[in-house]
């Protein structure tokens, strides 16, 4: 069956082709194809999900079972970091983004689709040896999720220069629609001239992955 004209109910894509597979009324699973053709705004118009039909309670959600999203961005430029504060990381620089799912202006990565999505970041921090204190956070629709990375201690040698690489991994359960960001909190003392910063690095450095994992959101408890 073709899904077609910009189709925008009950179906994961505006274009596709269902396949269903009956056995009887309690056994009926269906399947959708997207057949977008990665060119232009359709990058995210291809995968496959499936669903299936139970007599008791209906159609399960769409889970995804192929195509799946992947993005790799990077820096540009130093990046100041507030005192006593978190800075939103101004990842704007696309090596890879498989459907287009990553907003550089707003520095955050959009799920073209529900499901689990596998978060890793790293920065390379310009900082000096005194009191220092940084979080590295991944942030799900403008609010703290997850920490990445904490890094916290004191110099007995003061202001000497030095550098500070931060970076972790976490999972993240996303609707379509929602988005993540990367924040650091920085406190620190010592010279209050000294200022901490995200260096000019490549990918190698500094850098926002993510990789979705599996094709659906489950309940939380």
């Amino acid at each position: 069956m073709d899904i077609g004209q910009g189709n925008t109910t009950g179906y994961p894509l505006r274009y596709g082709i269902v396949k269903n597979e009956k056995y009887n009324n309690s056994r009926f699973t269906q399947y959708f194809y997207g057949t977008g053709n990665e060119s232009g705004t359709y990058l995210d118009s291809t995968g496959v999900w499936v669903r299936h039909w139970w007599s008791g309670s209906g159609w399960t959600p769409w889970d995804k079972i192929s195509g799946f999203a992947h993005a790799n961005i990077g820096t540009t430029g130093i990046q100041y970091l507030k005192k006593i504060d978190h800075t939103k990381i101004a990842f704007n620089r696309k090596i890879k983004d498989s459907h287009n799912a990553f907003d550089t202006t707003n520095n955050r990565f959009i799920a073209p689709n529900d499901g689990m999505y596998l978060i890793g970041a790293g920065i390379y921090t310009v900082n000096y040896t005194s009191y220092i204190n940084f979080h590295l956070k991944v942030y799900l629709n403008g609010k703290e999720y997850k920490t990445l990375h904490h890094m916290r201690g004191d110099f007995t040698e003061k202001d000497n220069g030095m550098n500070l690489g931060l970076n972790g991994n976490a999972t993240v359960p996303m609707n379509k629609g929602d988005y993540v960001e990367i924040w650091c909190y920085c406190n620190y003392g010592g010279d209050e001239t000294l200022k901490r910063a995200v260096d000019d690095k490549n990918g190698v450095f500094n850098f926002f992955d993510i990789q979705e994992l599996g094709g659906r959101n489950y309940p939380r408890f």
